[in-house]
């Protein structure tokens, strides 16, 4: 973790470094966090580092087991309620987002799935997650709802979460690329309701995907303890 700088209000700097070292890994699912110890690394008082804990914990980041904090461990039933719920708020978020999308929006957009084709090509996997994250997040700040841009913020996080714990990486090859031209185009022709259908469609299709990686690695997990007790 780095070091705070006492600009911000502490508790929210705390709460920003320990987010994103969750989500980049520094702090593993099921890890246990202590205030005195992370308090005293960013020289600091317990009083903020609980602060930021609860907040955390108001997301779902964190795990308070009667005073015993834990980063959240998720589950295949995590996963997948969490991507239920995708289905409709992206949904909302294109139907609005076609509708309040300036010219230069859709050109951001453009180039997102030009890049990803680019990084497909060159099997760039970090480029290809964060060009997937980049094209979905403009979708919602361009639905002009900043309630439901705060909501898919920590969707986003516990479902990056997901994915890294349970599957390790995105792994849909191409496919999900020629779906996001299909939203593209939908929201080009200024057609709400055909781009939500299409992110409908392309996030159940993500889902579907999810569930068949975890029960395929699950299965293949079991024949080599079978194998292994032979």
């Amino acid at each position: 973790m780095n070091q705070v700088k006492r600009v911000d209000p502490l508790y929210e700097q705390i709460y920003q470094n320990l987010e994103e070292s969750i989500l980049e890994g520094k702090i593993c699912s099921g890890e246990r966090l202590i205030d005195t110890k992370i308090a005293s690394k960013l020289g600091v008082s317990r009083s903020p580092v609980r602060e930021a804990f609860r907040k955390l914990e108001q997301y779902g980041l964190l795990i308070n087991n009667d005073g015993v904090v834990t980063v959240f461990t998720p589950s295949l039933q995590d996963a997948i309620d969490l991507y239920q719920v995708r289905v409709g708020l992206e949904s909302v978020a294109v139907y609005w987002a076609t509708q309040y999308i300036t010219p230069g929006g859709l050109e951001q957009l453009k180039q997102y799935l030009y890049k990803t084709e680019q990084a497909i090509k060159q099997n760039n996997m970090e480029d290809i997650i964060e060009l997937n994250t980049q094209f979905h997040e403009s979708i919602v700040a361009y639905s002009a709802n900043s309630r439901l841009k705060t909501i898919m913020n920590n969707i986003h996080s516990l479902s990056r979460i997901c994915r890294d714990t349970i599957i390790k990486q995105y792994n849909r090859s191409d496919s999900f690329l020629s779906e996001h031209y299909e939203i593209y185009r939908a929201m080009n022709n200024k057609d709400p309701e055909l781009a939500a259908k299409r992110m409908e469609q392309h996030i159940n299709n993500d889902l579907n995907h999810f569930k068949e990686s975890y029960l395929f690695k699950d299965k293949k997990k079991s024949l080599i303890i079978e194998s292994g007790k032979k």
